[in-house]
């Protein structure tokens, strides 16, 4: 295989604007110079990475995670730096034939989707999907939807099983794949085809409805296999992290239905738990895409308990969503269908606060005409209040309460300000790290690459003055960058990371090195004594190698003779 040279990796991170590719993964608001947002690489609580465009590098003042936009890419997308290279250039233009290639796991069994895809598609299009076609457009799904979400039709024959068995597939890969059973017939027939993508927008599982006949099932599922795990992924995130923009929220659902058919009305930044308990892991993809988070599940009281349990879910992780709750049992598929879409609009727009939701399950759950009951609602009304940072809600619901229920305003402030105080939780956690390793020397060496990473003039102090660094990669790190500025004639910070992409001690080192917490500017006096301190540290270890060796020598004339060799280092003659 070819390789792609560093000029080329260069060429195409000159041309990828950082700022643009992160907000696509991550919700960024700008501030000063730079744009911040939740860090996707640790359980962030307040937007603590910041994008810089300047540098075209992102750094988490929290975790430490640092690197350009290759190595974002690579990090979040769990590729390696290469394949995050050639993800980025292709989208750019650039042919990659010949270059290097993801060694794809699981690869026949995506291909084996994509053509079980194909057949359904082909069913649908042909004569034989006449009448598919139009209950799809009864329903309100017109061609352009059929087409982006790839909707398909299987038959009453075993077509795919032969035509997949045709092309040498094995009937036990098939039948592990939930597409045949073991007589090597279909496992779905005369249903309409809806396929089902993981994050990557790849098809791994089909999900198929009666259209023309009677059936217990109204939908059949592809059973959970290797590459599909419903509680891993979330229907139409490739598409919705798309159209998610900066400040934007995304609309989280049940079915997949109910996404499609909010796209039909222009809302693309929608995903679907397609039914299963809402999990961690879902929440944590949610949080990847944005903070803003609006749920709108069934409107039955399977529906509710979803809420209340996703809601759970996504405060143990510090995201507080807002609630939409459909009336009449209503799903948002049919919801959109009856109301149309200014209604759900406007569901949308007055989506109510996690607070209201709960105080409206509280309100439903108890008696507030008991002083009891209605002292114990109001506790734990404020008690959801803690959880949110939204001043102005917790302001107007502690005001409301005051109104509602005739008791004084700085009685609930007080009740509110003592469980604020009390509160033990994640982002209450003051953090303190200490490394004892760190000493006069670390310092040194280390702000001499900070500030060789920032300015010329200090390489060439720093080649020409130092010569030998305490720490080994410290020592390699500043031959890299010698080696680097003479190659290329100047230090771009984002290009230096891709040029150490894979060093992984010299790049952990670099990363501690630019989250240090030092000046920008620096003055030359400044950078002098970094050079002498450590240009001290030969003089010390070659002192106390002859302090030792004083220690052991028993002979007066050898003593003097180290005794002398040490006050010449010292500078006493």
């Amino acid at each position: 295989m070819a390789k792609i040279t560093n000029d080329i990796i260069n060429e195409i991170r000159s041309k990828t604007d950082i700022v643009d590719v992160v907000s696509k993964y991550v919700n960024l608001v700008k501030k000063g110079k730079n744009y911040f947002g939740i860090c996707p690489f640790h359980d962030d609580n307040h937007p603590s990475m910041s994008v810089s465009y300047e540098k075209q590098i992102y750094t988490c003042f929290s975790c430490g995670a640092t690197g350009n936009v290759f190595t974002f890419v690579s990090e979040y997308e769990h590729i390696s730096f290469i394949e995050a290279v050639i993800l980025l250039g292709e989208k750019l233009g650039y042919n990659f034939d010949n270059g290097v290639r993801k060694v794809e796991t699981n690869q026949e069994e995506y291909k084996i989707y994509e053509l079980a895809l194909k057949y359904y598609q082909n069913n649908l299009h042909s004569s034989l999907g006449k009448n598919a076609i139009k209950y799809l457009e009864d329903r309100k799904i017109d061609r352009k939807t059929i087409k982006k979400f790839g909707i398909g039709l299987s038959l009453s024959k075993s077509g795919l099983s032969q035509v997949l068995i045709s092309k040498k597939v094995k009937l036990e890969k098939l039948i592990d794949l939930g597409l045949s059973n073991s007589l090597g017939n279909d496992l779905f027939l005369n249903r309409i085809m809806f396929p089902l993508f993981d994050l990557s927008g790849r098809v791994v599982a089909f999900s198929g409805r009666i259209y023309n006949i009677k059936d217990s099932s109204k939908y059949i599922n592809t059973k959970e296999t290797d590459i599909f795990k419903k509680g891993n992924m979330l229907y139409n995130y490739h598409n919705a992290h798309e159209h998610l923009k900066k400040n934007d929220y995304v609309l989280v659902m049940e079915g997949f239905m109910d996404v499609i058919r909010a796209d039909t009305i222009g809302i693309t930044n929608c995903v679907a738990t397609m039914g299963t308990a809402f999990t961690k892991q879902q929440a944590m993809i949610i949080k990847k895409m944005t903070n803003n988070v609006i749920l709108c599940f069934d409107g039955d009281k399977a529906g509710e308990e979803a809420t209340i349990s996703a809601i759970d879910m996504l405060e143990k992780i510090n995201v507080i969503p807002k609630i939409i709750r459909l009336e009449d049992n209503m799903d948002p598929d049919d919801y959109i269908i009856k109301k149309g879409k200014d209604a759900f609009l406007n569901k949308i727009n007055k989506a109510i606060s996690v607070v209201d939701f709960k105080m409206q399950l509280l309100k439903r759950e108890k008696n507030l005409t008991d002083t009891k009951e209605l002292a114990s609602y109001i506790d734990e009304t404020i008690k959801e209040l803690i959880k949110i940072e939204d001043d102005i809600l917790i302001e107007l619901t502690l005001k409301k309460l005051a109104s509602e229920y005739n008791i004084e305003y700085d009685t609930l402030k007080n009740k509110y300000n003592t469980y604020k105080t009390n509160k033990v939780s994640y982002q209450d956690k003051v953090i303190e790290i200490k490394n004892n390793k760190n000493n006069v020397y670390e310092k040194a060496e280390r702000s001499l690459i900070f500030y060789m990473l920032k300015s010329s003039d200090v390489i060439d102090e720093v080649e020409h003055k130092v010569t030998y660094f305490p720490s080994a990669n410290i020592r390699n790190l500043s031959n890299e960058i010698i080696c680097f500025y003479h190659k290329y004639g100047v230090l771009e910070l984002a290009d230096f990371i891709t040029y150490l992409s894979d060093k992984t001690e010299l790049i952990k080192v670099l990363y501690e090195i630019i989250n240090m917490n030092l000046m920008e500017e620096y003055s030359k006096q400044e950078i002098e004594d970094y050079i002498m301190v450590i240009k001290n540290y030969a003089k010390n270890v070659k002192i106390k190698h002859l302090e030792e060796e004083l220690r052991k020598e028993v002979e007066p004339l050898k003593q003097a003779d180290i005794l002398k060799e040490i006050l010449s280092i010292r500078g006493v003659r």
